[in-house]
């Protein structure tokens, strides 16, 4: 069944209105474009028209061939032209197309659903101050005149806000992997797709909603009241947030400690200084060596 909250989305990004008007277009020029039999067969109809005539007459048509020869002209162009139109139908409905537009449009189509929960929420607070305390139809009921009221368009309002709300899942799962395992599935089951700043003060039963997807009149009243309801712009976002929140209370790790005293390097000798022999007198060992070699 057709998501309202999502169709409204595409119809907001001009590619994508542009790709379904081309697509409805379409449909319709096949509609009206009639199937037509063979080209064989339609000048084979002509041929059979004029034998009825000759055995009827014993006149036999001398234009029976040229008009057989229009017919199957006829036939052939029609053919090809339904064949293309057919193809081009094709195009347009084939599912991998709209899931490119959607992949690569998709920051546009949940910007289009974040306005459009920003516009249900306006619409739920001109009523939240009616509603009071009430949150269920028997409450509702018993306190009657405005409360009533109140309660009753808020109610209507609803089935729009889980709209928007599994229109968001449906556009974030676009270019994502989807399986149980996935980030995806991970942010979807979280609750941290639905408000920005979850904590400790989010009342459970509201965060439990967020994570099961199911909305009541209380769930939108304290939407339209937090002010923090949001259409994440990606996955990631979720995930973050959702991390950020579980590792609230955690110490992180110690950074290993550096030692900054001065480093002593003892005190070496000094070198003392080789002393060289004269010039003299080591010409005279050399040369008591080389006698002594003799």
């Amino acid at each position: 069944m057709p998501n309202p909250a999502l169709e409204a989305a595409h119809r907001a990004v001009p590619e994508i209105a542009e790709w379904h008007d081309r697509k409805q277009r379409i449909a319709r020029l096949v509609r009206d474009t009639p199937a037509v039999d063979s080209p064989e067969a339609e000048a084979r109809k002509v041929a059979d028209e004029a034998l009825t005539e000759f055995l009827e007459t014993g006149a036999w048509p001398a234009d029976v061939e040229a008009r057989a020869q229009a017919a199957y002209s006829r036939a052939a162009g029609a053919q090809a032209v339904r064949a293309r139109l057919l193809e081009a139908n094709q195009e347009y409905t084939h599912p991998s197309t709209m899931s490119t537009l959607r992949e690569v449009h998709r920051p546009e189509i949940l910007a289009a659903l974040g306005s459009q929960l920003d516009d249900l929420l306006a619409q739920a607070r001109k009523h939240t101050s009616d509603l009071g305390a009430v949150r269920t139809a028997d409450e509702a009921l018993t306190a009657g005149g405005k409360t009533a009221e109140a309660y009753t368009k808020l109610r209507a309002l609803v089935p729009a806000l889980a709209d928007i709300r599994a229109a968001q899942w449906d556009a974030l799962k676009m270019g994502e992997l989807t399986g149980a395992s996935s980030l995806y599935q991970r942010a979807k089951d979280s609750g941290f797709g639905d408000v920005q700043g979850v904590s400790d003060d989010t009342p459970a039963e509201q965060f439990l909603a967020m994570q099961e997807q199911r909305y009541d009149v209380g769930h939108l009243v304290w939407l339209a009241q937090t002010g923090t309801a949001y259409v994440p712009e990606d996955v990631e976002t979720v995930i973050s947030a959702q991390d950020a929140y579980e590792s609230r209370g955690s110490v992180p790790d110690e950074a290993p400690v550096l030692d900054l005293s001065p480093i002593v390097i003892p005190n070496q000798p000094a070198a003392q200084p080789k002393l060289a022999r004269p010039t003299h007198e080591r010409r005279r060992v050399a040369n008591d060596r080389a006698r002594r070699a003799y």
